[in-house]
């Protein structure tokens, strides 16, 4: 069985190092790349499994690679997770509407690294069982695919914004909080700013046009999908 392929674009040797270690122990193909036009030819011949992406390179800033990736069709639906030590709770924010389907801050608990990466590997679409459905009103997804449709038309959504919008589904109707969602679509263990869950919100909102106002938001508790009208 082919292993699970990683490029890391990281200009520190001394955390490549160590993150290939202990990605190469887990059983994942590890490849890299210390510069922003590197990385980019390394992404244009293969793209990998999974994209581990710092923010401070030599040649340029991560977040202007990973806007080119999101405008990319070949390279869209790519996982990034960024790895970086820009740590402000408005870097967080920039690095997910750039695109990143995951955020953790330098220096990282290599446990907690390990169970991210092995997280995002494990929900990238791809062959298996018979697909599990999830309907609201004009909304369908499907789990094991990662499709999400509207009104019979497919929606384009991030791997966290999917997430997202799967808990939200499943509890059609109940308030979640900012904390459940995350502990739901990140994982329990997972340290991150509550604060981000509103900007996959409003993503999800956009992308959904008329359905997208059936995400509401209960003040100070957090949020729910309303039910849809029969």
């Amino acid at each position: 069985m082919k292993k699970p392929s990683i490029l890391m674009i990281e200009d520190d040797p001394a955390i490549l190092a160590v993150a290939r270690d202990l990605l190469e122990k887990e059983g994942y193909d590890i490849d890299s790349a210390d510069t922003c036009a590197g990385g980019f030819q390394k992404l244009s011949r293969q793209p990998p499994d999974l994209l581990v992406l710092d923010l401070n390179l030599p040649d340029g800033d991560g977040l202007q690679l990973c806007r080119r990736l999101a405008a990319d069709p070949a390279l869209r639906g790519l996982p990034v997770m960024m790895v970086t030590a820009r740590g402000a709770t408005q870097d967080i924010v920039e690095g997910l509407e750039a695109g990143a389907h995951d955020y953790m801050v330098k220096p990282f608990n290599v446990r907690e690294f390990v169970a991210r990466v092995r997280s995002i590997v494990r929900r990238k679409p791809g062959p298996g069982p018979r697909q599990q459905d999830l309907a609201s009103g004009k909304l369908r997804m499907s789990k094991t695919t990662h499709e999400v449709w509207n009104d019979g038309k497919p929606v384009s959504l991030t791997l966290r914004e999917f997430d997202v919008l799967r808990v939200l589904l499943e509890d059609e109707g109940r308030v979640l909080s900012r904390e459940d969602i995350i502990s739901r679509a990140w994982g329990p263990s997972t340290s991150i700013a509550v604060r981000v869950i509103d900007v996959h919100i409003s993503h999800v909102r956009a992308k959904l046009g008329k359905e997208g106002k059936r995400v509401e938001t209960v003040p100070q508790v957090g949020f729910k999908l309303a039910q849809a009208k029969k």
